[in-house]
């Protein structure tokens, strides 16, 4: 990645359906003439087990395929790491999946932590829905009296 570039950040799990999300990141990328990145987080102590190792594998090649680098991160706070690799490399979308009943609160946190960055988040069906930043100063209250 040159230095002096901004990216779309797709953030994947150790899951084929992931593919999705590349795909939806590729699509974004191409049409805001960005590059793609590809990135996972997991714990220091969860280890790889061979099952995770293929499926990883298999993602990073269908991200090479979509001519994206793919970085894997093992730290305790994956929002916290996201956020961090994100400003690092100027992301200026991010692609995730869309959150299940009972979700960690992962999107919201990175929500919180990178306000002004749009998020996509994609579903099962590959349906997107987005996040966009605003300002608050364009939706002032006003009392009508």
């Amino acid at each position: 990645m040159r230095n002096d570039s901004s990216c779309v950040m797709v953030c994947v799990t150790p899951q084929e359906c992931c593919t999705r999300l590349i795909d939806a990141g590729a699509r974004s990328a191409k049409a805001m003439g960005l590059e793609l990145r590809v990135i996972s987080v997991f714990r220091k102590e969860g280890c790889l087990n061979p099952e995770t190792s293929q499926i990883l594998e298999k993602l990073s090649e269908f991200a090479a395929n979509s001519e994206a680098e793919m970085d894997v991160y093992f730290n305790d706070e994956a929002s916290i790491t996201v956020a961090v690799a994100a400003a690092r490399a100027k992301a200026k979308l991010l692609v995730m999946g869309f959150p299940k009943e009972g979700s960690s609160g992962f999107i919201q946190q990175i929500h919180e932590l990178m306000p002004k960055i749009p998020i996509t988040m994609v579903d099962e069906e590959c349906n997107e829905y987005k996040i966009l930043p605003f300002d608050r100063n364009d939706f002032e209250m006003q009392s009508v009296h």
